[in-house]
């Protein structure tokens, strides 16, 4: 799974920004597969693995819907379509079967692969829209989320606690979640998250009738989590 700190984040995230380009060698593997998946490639990578010294082809789409197109169904935890890994696979092969590859044992960083066989490539895919949207979410600076709480000034408030791509506001019993969730604090924290997120939303991801704070309690986190965020968040 990557994550917005792997250099295949950052790497598309160039590209996005515009500051870089895909490498000239896998422009004609990127239109490639941009044209017969129907997906958004926004870069590819590739790199010899350690614990088996296959060829990992990173894919980088832009969406969670590009990214599904790789897997057995449309869920984005299923497993790669073998099919598909082998068609991409194949035509890598083809076309970058010279390049020299990233390899983290070498001295030097780079390595050649010598006439690779389909069993040594492994394909994968990556959606960039996710990532970034996580990014953006932990971005907000610690002290702007208590500025935002002290001032809407609700004792009924323990703390909001940001995950990924989510945010949960807690209160400190089980009791007041249902009547929070519908109060008009709430609804204004919500807002004006929505508007500090955005401040920090680089590529424009984030809508607002995508985003919704969720609502637990202290209580749940102390009485089943041992007061422990490592536990809630994993």
């Amino acid at each position: 799974m990557v994550t917005s700190s792997d250099r295949e984040y950052i790497l598309a995230k160039r590209i996005k920004q515009k500051k870089n380009g895909i490498e000239t060698d896998f422009l004609e593997l990127a239109k490639w597969i941009s044209e017969k998946y129907k997906v958004n490639v926004i870069n590819i990578t590739h790199e010899i693995m350690n614990h088996d010294n296959r060829i990992r082809i990173g894919i980088a789409v832009e969406t969670e819907n590009d990214e599904v197109k790789f897997k057995e169904s449309d869920e984005r935890w299923a497993n790669y379509d073998e099919k598909i890994q082998d068609e991409i696979a194949e035509k890598y092969l083809e076309i970058c079967k010279t390049l020299e590859i990233p390899n983290g044992k070498n001295i030097l960083g780079l390595t050649k692969k010598l006439k690779p066989q389909l069993k040594d490539v492994f394909v994968s895919a990556s959606a960039f829209e996710p990532l970034a949207k996580e990014e953006a979410n932990g971005l907000i600076p610690e002290p702007k989320i208590k500025e935002l709480l002290s001032k809407l000034n609700n004792n009924k408030v323990w703390t909001l606690s940001r995950c990924f791509g989510s945010a949960t506001l807690f209160v400190f019993k089980d009791e007041q979640k249902e009547k929070i969730g519908k109060s008009d604090f709430f609804e204004e924290l919500e807002k004006r998250y929505f508007e500090l997120l955005k401040e920090y939303d680089e590529f424009d991801y984030w809508k607002r009738d995508e985003f919704k704070i969720g609502i637990d309690s202290k209580q749940n986190f102390d009485e089943n989590y041992e007061s422990s965020w490592f536990y809630y968040n994993r």
